[in-house]
C-alpha cells in the first residue's frame, strides 16, 4: 500500500477514512462492515463467507455473495488507489495498510513499545506509550453497531484496551502520583464498574491522597454492586487492599523517587507529541469561527509571544469540539507538537486542575522524564518555558476556570498557538484574542441532526426536525443528547421526542443520555459562582418576560441599578445571561428552565415579586404621565416605592419604554396574579391599556382589560373594579362588542354612583354615552355625554372632556343637530390639542368634518380632514386612519369627485380589513356603495350595501344599518326591483325611527 500512504483508517470508534483533510464516506452499512472486518484482520485473508457472516450473521439474503462483491467494488471506487488497498486473494480479500495509517496497528505498536520500555525499566516511556495508544480510541469499534461477528473480534481489542488502561494507572501510581489520577480513574470506573483492577487503583489513589474515608467507601460501593448484580464478593487482591487500608499499612504509601541517582541531562527528541482527542466525525457548521481559528497569522520576526485565542461560551455550546476540530486542521502548521489538556474548570465531581499538576502533565507529554520534573511550581514554570522556547506548538487548554489557571501554562515560543476554552470570559488575560461562541443557526442545527441520525429520518420528518432544533434552543449539547436518545430508540419518531421536550417543567430531564446532560453542564457553571451570584441568578430568573433591563434587575435583587449592572455583567461573563442589545438582558430558554429548579437555599420569592411589581407600576406611571398626561387620578392605585420613582420621561423616552416593556408588563400581571397580588395585577393591566389602545393593539387591549376586571373583583375594591370596568368597556367598544361594553359601563356607573365619586361617575357616563351612540340610542347618548362633559369640565380634566365632546359631536350629527355637533367637535379638538392627545383630536376632527358637510361647508370639512390625516401619520393607527379616509371619501363624493372618493374609500376598506374592525368595514362598504350608485354601477352598489348590512347587523351598528338599507333601496329602485327597494326603505325608516333620526324619503 505504499502507493497510497495518505489514506488513514480509524476503526477504534466509529469508522472514519481520511485522505489528508478530506473525509471519505464508505457508502452505507454493508460497506462499513466489510471494510471494518478486513481491517480487523489486516494483512490476513478474510473469506467471502466470513464477510457474509460479519454483515448478516446467521440470516444472509440469497444475494449475499453478490452484495459482498458489490461492496468491495464500491469501496475500491471510493478509496484512492482502491485496487491496491483491497486486494483479491482467493477465497476472499485482504488489506495491508502501513502501521502508521491504521489506528488499530498504531495501538498495537504503542503497546509493544510500552512492553519493551517496561522490560528496560523506563517507566516514563511506558506511560507515554500507553497514553499515546489509549488516545487513539474514540469509542467502541464501529460505534458498537457492528453485529455479533465484528463485536466478537472487537471484544479482543477492547480487552487489550482495558488492560492497557489498568497498566497505565498502575505505572503512574508506582511513580508516586495519586490525587492527579482520581478524576481519570473515576471516569474509567464509571465506564467499567465491575473492573476490579481499575477500582483497586482508584481506592489506592484515594488513600494515598489522604482521602481514606472515600477509599473505604469506594470499596463498599464495589462490594454492594457485585453482590446485587452478580451475587459475588470482591476478589482476594481487592479485599486484601481494603484490609491493608484499614491497618494503615505503611507499604501502601506512595514510593519516594530515589534521591541518590543523578539524572542525566534530558532532551525532548523523537516524534512530535500529539495528545489531541479524536475529532467529531459529524462536526457541523461554525464556518466563520473555523475560518478565524485556522487563519491565525504565522509567527514572524516582529512577534514576541505566542498567539492566544480564547473561545468562550455557555456550557454545551461546543467549545471543545470546535477547538479540537480546528486543531486537527492545523496539525501540519505546528510540527513540534500538538497538546491537549483538560483543566477541569467545570468538571462534575472534580476540582480545577492546579497549575503545578497541569505543568507536570504538559512536561511529561513533551517527553521530560518524571524524575526530572521539579516539585515546586516556579521551577516547573521555568522548565516549561525552556522546553517550549524554540518550538512551534499547538496547545489546547480546555475547560479553564480563570486566567490565573492559564497564565503559567502559556508556552514561551512566539511561533506557538494556544487555544483556550472556558465558560468564563477572561478580559484580564493579556494579549488574547476572543471568540465568543454563540448558538447554532437553524440550518446548522438541522444539519447536525441529519449527520447524527442519517438523512432518511430527517427527510421523513422535516417539521419535527426544525421543532427539535428550536426546543433544544439551538444548543449543540442539547441536540447531541436528543439525537443520541433517538439513535438508542430507533422506534421513536422525532415528533414523539419533540412532544416530550415541549414541557418546560420536564425538558431538562429529557435532555440526558448516558454521561451527557444539559442540566449537569449548566449546574457546573452555576456551582462555580459564589453564593451571592447564585442567589442573584435565581432571583433574576423570576422575571417573567423575555428580556429585562437594569431597573427591573435592581428591584428583583433589592439593590440599586449600578450594583445590579455589576452582577448582570458577571453573569454575562460566565454565560448564564445574554445581552442581545445594549442594556437588555435575557436567559437562554434551557438556562431559564434550569434556574427554575433552584428553589432550595435561596431567598423567598414573594418579596422579590412584590418589588418587581412595584417597580413595574412606578415605571408604567412615569411613561403614562409623559404620553397620556390628562389621565384621571384614582385613589385605588398601588402604593409605589420611592426607590423606583425617577425623573419625568420625554415623550420619545416613554414611547421607547412602552415598545420595550409592554409585553413584560403583561407577564408581570400574570406573575403577580399567581401570587395573589390582585391590586397590582389589575392596575398594571389597566395602565398598559392606554398604550395598547393608542397603538390599536385591540385584541391585547381587550384581553388585558378583562384581566383587570377579574383581578379587581378578587381584590374586592369597588373603586378599582369601577375603574377596570370602565377601561374594559372601551376595549369592548373598539372590538365592536357594543352590548358587552354597555353592560360593563352600566355596572361601572352603578358602582360609581354608590361611591359618590364624581370623577369615576363622569368617566363611566362618557363610556356609556359613546357606546349608546354606536348602537343608535342617540338621545340617551347625548344626555350621558353632555353630563360627562360638564362634570369633567368642572373637575379640570381636559382630556376626558375632549373624549366626551368628540363622541357628543358624532351623536349630535347623527341626530341632525349640526350646529350643536360643530360646537362639540370644535371644543373637543381644541381640548385634545391642549392635552396633547392626538388620537382624540383625530376622532374629534373626523366627526366634526361630517357636521360641516351636513351644513354644506366643504372647505371647513376639508380643513378638518387635512389636519386629521396629518395627525394620523405618526400615530400608526389603522382604525383612525380608516375613519378619516372614509369621511374624506364622503367629502370628495359630495364635491362631485367620485374617482378620488373611490380611492379613499377603497383604502379605508383595506385598512379596516387588516385591522379587523367590522364597524369600519361597514362604513367603508357603504361609502363605496354610494360611489358606485353615483357612477351608475347599481348592481355593484347592491353588493357593497349588502356586505355592509351583514357586518353592521352582526354587531348592532344601527347608524350603518340605516345607511345600508337606504343604499339598497336606492340601488334596487334604479334596477327596477321596486318591491325589494320598498322593503329596504321601510327597514331604514324603522331603524331611523328607533334612533329618533328622521330618515329622508
Amino acid at each position: 500500500m505504499h502507493t497510497a500512504p495518505h489514506v488513514r483508517f480509524c476503526i477504534l470508534g466509529p469508522l472514519e477514512i481520511w485522505e489528508g483533510d478530506r473525509r471519505i464516506k464508505p457508502g452505507g452499512p454493508v460497506n462499513e462492515r466489510v471494510l471494518v472486518m478486513l481491517l480487523l484482520e489486516a494483512g490476513r485473508i478474510v473469506s467471502v463467507s466470513r464477510l457474509v457472516q460479519a454483515v448478516w450473521d446467521e440470516d444472509p439474503p440469497s444475494t449475499a455473495v453478490h452484495q459482498i462483491r458489490k461492496a468491495v467494488a464500491e469501496l475500491r471506487r471510493r478509496l484512492p488507489c482502491g485496487h491496491e488497498i483491497i486486494v483479491t486473494d482467493p477465497p476472499g480479500y485482504r488489506v495491508t495498510p502501513d502501521d502508521g495509517h491504521l489506528d488499530l496497528r498504531m495501538f498495537h505498536t504503542h503497546m509493544r513499545r510500552a512492553q519493551e520500555a517496561r522490560t528496560e525499566g523506563s517507566a516514563d516511556n511506558v506511560v507515554m506509550q500507553l497514553r499515546a495508544g489509549l488516545d487513539l480510541w474514540r469509542g467502541e469499534i464501529l460505534g458498537g453497531s457492528g453485529g455479533p461477528v465484528i463485536d466478537a473480534a472487537a471484544a479482543v481489542w477492547e480487552e487489550r484496551r482495558l488492560t492497557a488502561t489498568e497498566q497505565y494507572f498502575e505505572v503512574r501510581l508506582n511513580q508516586g502520583e495519586a490525587s492527579g489520577l482520581i478524576g481519570e480513574l473515576r471516569e474509567a470506573v464509571a465506564a467499567h464498574p465491575f473492573r476490579e483492577v481499575l477500582r483497586g487503583h482508584l481506592i489506592l489513589a484515594l488513600y494515598r491522597a489522604g482521602r481514606q474515608a472515600e477509599a473505604l467507601e469506594e470499596y463498599r460501593r464495589l462490594r454492594t454492586a457485585l453482590a446485587e448484580e452478580l451475587g459475588i464478593d470482591p476478589g482476594p487482591k481487592t479485599a486484601a487492599l481494603y484490609e491493608r487500608i484499614l491497618r494503615a499499612d505503611p507499604h501502601l504509601d506512595a514510593p519516594e523517587p530515589p534521591q541518590h541517582i543523578q539524572e542525566p541531562p534530558f532532551t525532548c527528541t523523537g516524534a512530535a507529541p500529539c495528545t489531541l482527542p479524536y475529532d467529531l466525525g459529524d462536526f457541523t457548521g461554525r464556518r466563520e469561527e473555523l475560518r478565524r481559528l485556522t487563519s491565525v497569522p504565522p509567527a514572524d520576526g516582529d512577534r514576541t509571544s505566542p498567539h492566544i485565542l480564547l473561545i468562550d461560551g455557555m456550557g454545551g455550546s461546543g467549545k471543545t469540539a470546535l477547538a479540537v476540530h480546528a486543531a486537527r486542521r492545523l496539525v501540519d502548521t505546528y510540527p513540534d507538537g500538538q497538546l491537549y489538556l483538560d483543566l477541569r474548570g467545570f468538571t462534575p465531581g472534580e476540582e480545577p486542575l492546579p497549575a503545578d499538576a497541569a505543568l507536570g502533565a504538559l512536561l511529561r507529554a513533551m517527553g521530560v522524564p518524571g524524575r526530572s520534573i521539579p516539585d515546586d511550581r516556579l521551577s516547573r514554570i521555568a522548565l516549561w518555558r525552556v522546553v517550549t522556547a524554540h518550538r512551534r506548538l499547538l496547545l489546547i487548554l480546555d475547560n479553564a476556570v480563570n486566567s490565573a489557571q492559564v497564565r503559567p501554562l502559556l508556552p514561551a515560543s512566539p511561533g506557538s498557538l494556544v487555544l483556550i476554552t472556558s465558560r468564563a470570559r477572561m478580559p484580564e488575560l493579556e494579549g488574547a484574542d476572543v471568540l465568543t461562541l454563540g448558538l447554532l443557526s437553524d440550518e446548522d442545527g438541522i444539519e447536525m441532526v441529519r449527520r447524527i441520525l442519517g438523512p432518511q429520518r430527517v427527510a421523513a420528518e422535516p417539521e419535527a426536525t426544525a421543532d427539535l432544533v428550536r426546543l433544544c434552543g439551538w444548543l449543540p449539547l442539547a441536540l447531541r443528547v436528543s439525537a443520541a436518545r433517538l439513535r438508542k430508540r430507533p422506534h421513536w419518531t422525532l415528533r414523539h421526542l419533540t412532544r416530550r421536550l415541549d414541557n418546560d417543567a420536564h425538558i431538562l430531564g429529557e435532555l440526558e443520555s448516558g454521561d451527557r446532560s444539559v442540566a449537569t453542564a449548566l449546574r457546573m457553571s452555576y456551582e462555580a459562582m459564589d453564593l451571592e451570584h447564585r442567589h442573584a441568578f435565581y432571583l433574576l430568573s423570576l422575571h417573567p418576560g423575555t428580556s429585562f433591563g437594569a431597573p427591573a434587575a435592581a428591584a428583583l435583587l433589592d439593590t440599586d441599578p449600578h450594583s445590579a449592572e455589576q452582577i448582570l455583567e458577571h453573569l454575562l461573563d460566565v454565560h448564564l445571561l445574554r445581552e442581545l442589545q445594549l442594556g437588555r438582558y435575557s436567559f437562554h430558554d434551557l438556562v431559564h428552565s434550569f434556574a427554575r429548579t433552584l428553589s432550595e437555599d435561596h431567598p423567598p420569592l414573594l418579596p422579590a415579586v412584590a418589588r418587581l411589581a412595584g417597580q413595574a407600576v412606578a415605571e408604567l406611571e412615569r411613561a403614562c404621565d409623559a404620553l397620556f398626561p390628562g389621565r384621571v387620578r384614582y385613589g385605588c392605585a398601588p402604593q409605589t416605592d420611592p426607590r423606583y420613582t425617577g425623573p419625568p420621561l420625554s415623550a420619545a423616552e416613554a414611547q421607547q419604554w412602552f415598545e420595550q416593556e409592554w409585553r413584560n408588563v403583561l407577564a408581570v400581571v400574570h406573575l403577580t396574579g399567581c401570587h395573589g397580588m390582585h391590586r397590582h395585577a389589575a392596575w398594571l393591566s389597566r395602565g398598559i391599556g392606554f398604550h395598547l389602545h393608542a397603538r390599536n393593539y385591540f385584541t391585547d387591549f381587550e384581553r388585558t382589560a378583562g384581566t383587570a376586571v377579574d383581578h379587581a373583583r378578587q381584590e374586592g375594591d369597588p373603586e378599582l373594579l369601577c375603574v377596570s370596568l370602565a377601561s374594559n368597556a372601551v376595549a369592548q367598544w373598539q372590538r365592536d362588542r357594543f352590548q358587552e361594553g354597555i353592560a360593563s359601563s352600566e355596572e361601572a356607573l352603578e358602582i360609581a354612583s354608590s361611591l359618590q365619586d364624581s370623577r369615576i361617575e363622569a368617566a363611566c357616563q362618557s363610556r356609556l354615552g359613546a357606546l349608546y351612540a354606536s348602537v343608535g340610542r342617540l338621545t340617551d347618548a347625548v344626555a350621558y355625554l353632555e353630563r360627562a362633559g360638564l362634570a369633567h369640565q368642572a373637575l379640570g380634566s381636559p382630556r376626558e372632556e375632549a373624549h366626551a365632546m368628540a363622541n357628543l359631536c358624532f351623536a349630535q350629527e347623527r341626530l341632525g343637530r349640526l350646529k350643536e355637533a360643530v360646537q362639540a367637535g370644535e371644543r373637543a379638538a381644541a381640548l385634545a390639542r391642549e392635552a396633547g392627545d392626538a388620537g382624540i383630536e383625530v376622532t374629534a376632527l373626523a366627526n366634526l368634518s361630517l357636521a360641516w358637510l351636513g351644513l354644506q361647508q366643504g372647505d371647513e370639512a376639508a380643513a378638518c380632514l387635512d389636519r386629521a390625516r396629518t395627525l394620523c401619520e405618526p400615530l400608526r393607527a389603522p382604525a383612525l386612519t380608516s375613519l378619516v379616509l372614509c369621511n374624506l371619501a364622503e367629502a370628495e363624493l359630495t364635491a362631485g369627485r367620485a374617482d378620488t372618493a373611490q380611492e379613499h374609500a377603497a383604502l379605508a376598506l383595506d385598512l379596516a380589513r387588516r385591522h379587523g374592525s367590522r364597524a369600519r368595514q361597514a362604513a367603508a362598504e357603504n361609502v363605496l356603495g354610494r360611489v358606485d350608485r353615483a357612477g351608475g354601477e347599481h348592481r355593484r352598489a347592491v353588493d357593497r350595501h349588502r356586505a355592509a348590512l351583514e357586518r353592521a347587523t352582526a354587531i348592532g351598528l344601527r347608524t350603518e344599518i340605516v345607511r345600508s338599507h337606504e343604499g339598497l333601496a336606492d340601488a334596487l329602485q334604479a334596477l327596477g326591483d321596486r318591491p325589494a327597494a320598498g322593503r329596504h326603505l321601510h327597514a331604514a325608516r324603522e331603524h331611523a325611527r328607533a334612533m329618533a333620526l328622521a330618515a329622508t324619503d
